[in-house]
């Protein structure tokens, strides 16, 4: 495999659980660095509190206004180890639950209380 561009290529990339589930992109990664040997990949990051830092500004400000109207003190942010990758393609599986991911709660939560519909997009309504 050729050399990758982890800001292009891998972070915002779509990640799917065991089952195929869309869980999310990747907001961040975490490099390892030892002495004497390259940097690898260590870590998935992925959240809302992730994505505020990476996108900041706005993002980061309307997230801030809906955690105090929810009254959620937590940051809800998963960390993902780099050796559950299972497949990197169009998506990049991975071997966890949805379920069992500490972001999905906001997530979750924010879908259930928040969002209902976007205006103008096609689908069904909950």
């Amino acid at each position: 495999m050729g050399a990758v561009h982890l800001a292009y290529e891998v972070v915002d990339s779509q990640l799917v659980d065991r089952h195929e589930q869309k869980i999310g992109r990747v907001d961040a990664l975490l490099l390892e660095a030892e002495p004497g040997k390259p940097l690898r990949v260590a870590t998935i990051v992925i959240g809302a509190a992730a994505r505020a830092r990476r996108v900041g500004g706005w993002f980061a400000a309307t997230r801030r206004a809906l955690r105090a109207l929810a009254g959620i003190r937590a940051e809800h942010e998963s960390r993902i180890p780099f050796s559950a990758v299972r497949r990197i393609g169009d998506t990049i599986q991975l071997d966890v639950e949805e379920r069992a991911l500490e972001s999905e709660h906001f997530e979750r939560w924010l879908g259930d209380h928040v969002i209902c519909r976007i205006p103008g997009a096609s689908g069904a309504s909950k």
